[in-house]
């Protein structure tokens, strides 16, 4: 009996490592470009015509990234040059550009990691291409950026949460915590995977946002194996600890109090976004903390349906996939 059991569990190994190996030889390779610092070299040089490079090379994300992030409009402005340098030259700004390049001399290490989660993408989601990821500076502005065919890192927004700046600029404390290096990947990943599976519309309810917030993380997960969940879904090793020990008490909380069908927009924003603590929990619950809930009915349902990840995310019928998943904490 002792023979079979090892047996049976060394091709359950033989099968974990196939399928990393088919996923290590994926051909892709991810190098974050630098557009924050072509943008300063051409500040430096006072060299403009340099500007019809970058349109050229960026293409629709350099016209995104001049009007929704700088706000200064289209580069082919004959005042374009003069607003950039403009910007560049705000104190806020030159503080954050170099503190970028000081925290951020290399993206070596970034590169490796986002080429390994986008290959597990595109082993979990065929059909979906590799972005571009493409850094800037956004003096504060945006953390992530979304195109059709890129994503982009406001490395600013994540230079640590102990950058003096972040508090003189009115960023809580709770927020500061994910303003950290080790945060771009999950962000990144997680925002092309938004932008490839919006939310559905028309569905506004606790359960349903709850599960879709709960998608994304248990997709994180497979993303990014082996890697600490406190990191992925952005809580404190605490907090994480929290939700694990507190899961039956938070569903039977939502369930009693006939929270799931809610459609109120405020409600369902206090329960699955951003807050130093979930109000209607305990002040050592996170902000978000039901999002740990609807990772585990997703998980559960998963398990028990074994469906592809991209059937996972068109699935859009909730209370279909609560039954399917039969999640009892």
């Amino acid at each position: 009996m002792k023979r079979i059991t090892l047996y049976v569990v060394l091709l359950l190994f033989a099968g974990c490592r196939s399928q990393e190996t088919v996923i290590r030889e994926i051909d892709l390779n991810i190098t974050v470009e630098r557009l924050d610092r072509e943008l300063y070299a051409i500040v430096q040089d006072s060299a403009y015509r340099q500007l019809q490079g970058l349109e050229e090379k960026y293409g629709t994300f350099f016209d995104t990234f001049n009007g929704q992030i700088l706000r200064i409009g289209n580069s082919r402005n004959p005042l374009y040059p003069e607003l950039l340098l403009r910007f560049m030259q705000h104190g806020v700004v030159r503080s954050a550009y170099e503190k970028t390049a000081e925290v951020f001399p290399d993206l070596t290490t970034l590169n490796e990691e986002l080429t390994g989660a986008f290959k597990h993408v595109k082993f979990y989601f065929p059909s979906l291409p590799a972005p571009r990821v493409i850094a800037y500076v956004s003096g504060f502005n945006t953390a992530i950026m979304l195109t059709d065919e890129a994503v982009g890192i406001g490395l600013d927004r994540f230079l640590g949460n102990g950058y003096e700046l972040y508090s003189s600029l009115g960023y809580a404390h709770y927020l500061q915590y994910n303003m950290r290096p080790e945060r771009i990947a999950p962000e990144c990943v997680r925002a092309w995977l938004l932008g490839a599976y919006p939310e559905p519309a028309g569905q506004a309810t606790l359960l349903a946002t709850l599960l879709y917030e709960g998608k994304l993380l248990y997709a994180l997960e497979k993303c990014f194996p082996g890697e600490a969940l406190e990191r992925l879904a952005g809580f404190t090793p605490e907090q994480l600890q929290w939700c694990v020990d507190n899961e039956q008490q938070m569903w039977r909380y939502l369930v009693e109090q006939q929270l799931l069908y809610n459609t109120q927009f405020l409600t369902i924003r206090k329960f699955t976004g951003d807050a130093p603590f979930t109000p209607d929990f305990t002040q050592a619950s996170p902000g978000k903390a039901v999002n740990f809930t609807g990772r585990c009915i997703v998980k559960s349902y998963m398990e028990r349906t074994g469906c592809s990840f991209e059937d996972l995310m068109q699935q859009q019928d909730a209370l279909q996939l609560l039954k399917e998943a039969r999640y009892n904490p």
